[in-house]
């Protein structure tokens, strides 16, 4: 039966069976209640863009299209960029109408990617008079949200080619005609600001243009982005996009720092104690409310926080502890939380360990979202602090339960950075095991050997996975445990290390023991033995095959091993180079070199 076709947005719509049901009565603002409405209804800013349908010979042609640059079979440079070029003109004076369709859309982000400076003006030129109505549209605010990260690297090029630009506050048009274009977009959607910023679509753009401005480095990975979604990611990921100066951080004109102060005036202004509180709790609005936080924090201001929290000094307020344990408490309060505390001043940070998480350290500990809050209290802290609230921290780590695996995680992290409590963690965590037979099983929560399987996948067990990590950290921090660990693993079963070794949860334990450059050299070579006759196989794998990489450390100095392993991917050459996993390991053992020239490949140190 088939499939209906996902539909591309950042946000949940309601099911067709929920649209039936009566809107319930949560707040007396009607204006705020019609704002989260589905897209059918009008948007905060203006209509809903509309500007035609593509017909289904476009359709079919973008999606073809879309294929081809997804399975990069181009055989040359010149072929890629005469195919980038008949896209262009198949969507020369329709760019409004493809932006706002949802196959169009996400080819054209594509071409943005790719896209040359006069492209680019181009379709700032097409988007003109309508920046504000394209950003809160459901799918053209992927495409601006691309078309301004994409602007970054020619704004870089203009200001190193006219230093000016970052000392007077002009537009130079001629000199500098994409920092005139990002302008113009400015300026249209000035009054909009407010509107746009908290719009589910429309925060998205506003966050890009903010990092544009500050010349932030900005992250996009295939898996997350602090601003696209998994659907936009998913067409950036395949691009081969070498640009990747695009997102790192750089300097902006100095016309764009007038730009923030604009941006910071309009939001705060319109900032109170209740809707700035609200706002942290709000998926939509909390992260652009982290962001305008940060933003003061670099102009060495804290207007908002000191509109959130009024009181900075002796107790709390009744009000400001229900508000801060109800952040811990919400999976998007916490991350607010947590930002904040990276950005806030010093003297704030403090005054919040001494009057709130010092003493209800008890009672907030157990919050959901304690983890994140706890993580960025370390990093502010300085070492006394930090270790003092270690280690009320471990007392209050009573079991090896997922909550108290993700606080001795922080723990570890915090110790890694001051250097501290190495011997109370070795001890608080011996004594959790002291029952066990075997300490790694016992921190997996594995109950015997028999319980290990080959295929549990990642996703399966959030406990899994977190009890993974601690591992590794203790593995990398902890020396008084790791040699225990890695004896516990050379003790398992020949299956059943192989099956821990292809389990996409606990393949990284795996990796992390191979890792370990300090590892005896008798140690080194039970493990490599144990792996010897399966490196074929396991090279295969998608969880086994980052532990053959892994084995590049453990063989150094074991020239026979390391040659060892190199005639076995050898021998399994068809079968690894069919698989996706196994082109990788080959890649990172140079077996190409090893089988050119043996000589010269044993002279080679391997990628790693």
């Amino acid at each position: 039966m088939p499939r209906e076709q996902k539909k591309r947005g950042r946000r949940l719509h309601q099911k067709p069976y929920e649209k039936s049901l009566p809107e319930p009565e949560l707040d007396s603002n009607p204006e705020e209640k019609q704002y989260y409405q589905d897209e059918e209804v009008q948007h905060a800013v203006g209509q809903q863009a509309f500007y035609g349908l593509l017909d289904s010979t476009q359709i079919d042609y973008f999606k073809e299209a879309e294929g081809i640059i997804a399975s990069n079979t181009f055989t040359s440079d010149e072929e890629r960029e005469q195919f980038y070029e008949a896209l262009w003109s198949e969507v020369n004076d329709i760019e409004l109408k493809v932006s706002t369709d949802p196959t169009g859309s996400k080819i054209f982000e594509r071409l943005l990617l790719a896209a040359p400076k006069d492209k680019l003006l181009d379709i700032y030129k097409a988007y003109s008079t309508r920046f504000s109505e394209l950003s809160t549209q459901r799918f053209s605010s992927h495409c601006l949200e691309t078309l301004l990260n994409c602007s970054r690297a020619f704004i870089a090029s203009e200001v190193e080619q006219t230093p000016g630009l970052l000392e007077v506050a002009t537009i130079d048009t001629e000199n500098a005609p994409v920092t005139s274009a990002v302008s113009d977009f400015f300026a249209e959607i000035r009054n909009d600001i407010p509107k746009i910023a908290l719009h589910p679509y429309g925060s998205h753009v506003f966050r890009s243009f903010l990092i544009l401005c500050t010349g932030k480095e900005l992250v996009v990975t295939s898996g997350s982005s602090i601003l696209s979604g998994k659907k936009s990611l998913g067409g950036q990921k395949k691009v081969d996009d070498p640009a990747t100066r695009h997102y790192r951080r750089s300097d902006c004109p100095a016309v764009f720092k007038q730009f923030i102060e604009d941006v910071l005036h309009a939001m705060v202004s319109g900032i109170t104690l209740e809707g700035g509180r609200k706002m942290a709790l709000d998926p939509v609005s909390s992260p652009v409310l982290q962001l305008l936080i940060e933003l003061e924090d670099d102009l060495l201001r804290c207007n908002i926080l000191s509109i959130i929290f009024p009181t900075n000094e002796g107790e709390p307020d009744f009000m400001s502890v229900s508000f801060l344990e109800n952040l811990l408490s919400n999976p998007v309060g916490s991350h607010f939380l947590e930002k904040m505390l990276y950005s806030c001043p010093l003297s704030f940070v403090e005054y919040l360990y001494i009057s709130f998480f010092t003493p209800r350290l008890h009672i907030i500990c157990k919050a959901k979202g304690f983890s994140f809050a706890v993580k960025a209290l370390m990093q502010r802290l300085n070492t006394k602090s930090a270790a003092k609230f270690s280690a009320r921290l471990l007392d209050e780590v009573t079991d090896l339960s997922l909550q108290n695996i993700v606080l001795l995680n922080n723990i570890i992290v915090a110790i890694s950075q001051h250097g501290s409590l190495e011997t109370d963690v070795a001890e608080k965590v011996t004594g959790l095991c002291s029952g066990a037979d075997n300490i790694l099983l016992a921190l997996l929560d594995i109950g015997s050997f028999e319980n290990v399987s080959a295929r549990q996948r990642s996703g399966a067990n959030d406990s899994l996975k977190q009890r993974s990590i601690l591992v590794e950290n203790l593995l990398k921090t902890i020396p008084q445990l790791s040699d225990a660990i890695v004896e516990s693993f050379i003790a398992f079963p020949l299956e059943t290390k192989l099956q821990f070794t292809e389990n996409t949860i606990f393949s990284h334990v795996v990796e992390a023991i191979l890792s370990k450059s300090d590892l005896a050299i008798p140690t080194r070579r039970k493990l490599l033995n144990d792996f010897m006759g399966h490196f074929g196989s396991l090279a295969c794998s998608v969880g086994a095959s980052r532990a053959v990489d892994a084995c590049n450390i453990t063989s150094t100095g074991l020239n026979h091993y390391r040659e060892r392993i190199a005639q076995e991917l050898l021998a399994n050459r068809e079968s690894v180079m069919r698989s996706l996993y196994g082109k990788k390991v080959w890649k990172n053992w140079n077996m190409d070199l090893y089988v050119r020239s043996s000589a010269q490949w044993k002279g080679k140190p391997l990628r790693g």
